[in-house]
């Protein structure tokens, strides 16, 4: 899987270059509130957001369990006596039959679902194994004027496909979007950003599209949207 690849190739510069995914973890954090978390898996882990969001915030645990496809990245994910990483995969059934008897009261991912094949699936497997959920994806808009640019459609989930899925085994208790914008002193400064954040995913680019792109693309910024998905689990109401 290319997704995988990517991560796995860049996870040392993940960090360096998540100034989304980071501000957005820290939102998704910001809205645990009322959930009881003594329980917590992080799907699509990464290196670590979530947890270190967790710590700074002083927001108390017994267990948390790391799940990420990319070895590497749960290789610099915080180690300690309440982490459990894991490295599977959120696209397959098996994955979700292992959390089924750890109590998990609430089931998290930032920047990560919207790399799911089926989301319907994954959405449905998660509610299975968690009392409630709160999920920060991506949105097909992200990268608009580039996809547009070179007229290529998007290789993630729009709003209303993430939406569908996520009602279909959630009861909503919040839907919000976000749209942000990050500037760059130079195209090839923002290609190189998609290429090591692990935003890109599944878009190819040929050469003669990354030239066109450095001497067309009209902003000094990539847009983002990204939308937040709070609810409680039907499957286990």
């Amino acid at each position: 899987m290319r997704v995988k690849e990517e991560f796995n190739k860049y996870a040392k510069n993940y960090s360096k270059y998540s100034h989304i995914q980071n501000k957005i973890a820290s939102i998704l954090v910001e809205n645990i509130d009322s959930f009881r978390v003594d329980n917590i898996v992080d799907i699509g882990s990464g290196d670590g957001m979530i947890y270190k969001k967790l710590i700074e915030k002083d927001i108390k645990f017994k267990n948390f369990y790391a799940i990420d496809f990319a070895p590497k990245m749960l290789k610099l994910h915080p180690k300690e006596s309440r982490v459990k990483v894991i490295c599977a995969d959120f696209n397959k059934g098996k994955i979700f039959n292992l959390l089924k008897d750890k109590g998990i009261d609430l089931a998290i991912s930032s920047s990560a679902l919207q790399w799911a094949k089926d989301l319907k699936f994954t959405f449905k497997e998660i509610s299975k194994v968690s009392n409630s959920g709160l999920f920060f994806l991506f949105t097909s808009n992200t990268f608009k004027s580039l996809h547009n640019l070179v007229g290529v459609k998007s290789p993630i989930f729009s709003e209303y496909e993430i939406v569908d899925a996520f009602i279909n085994s959630y009861e909503s208790l919040k839907i919000q979007k976000f749209s942000f914008k990050l500037e760059f002193r130079d195209t090839l400064d923002m290609l190189r950003y998609i290429k090591k954040s692990g935003v890109g995913g599944n878009l190819r680019l040929n050469y003669s599209d990354i030239k066109y792109i450095i001497n067309n693309y009209p902003n000094d910024y990539l847009e983002f949207e990204t939308i937040l998905l709070k609810g409680k689990s039907r499957c286990q109401s």
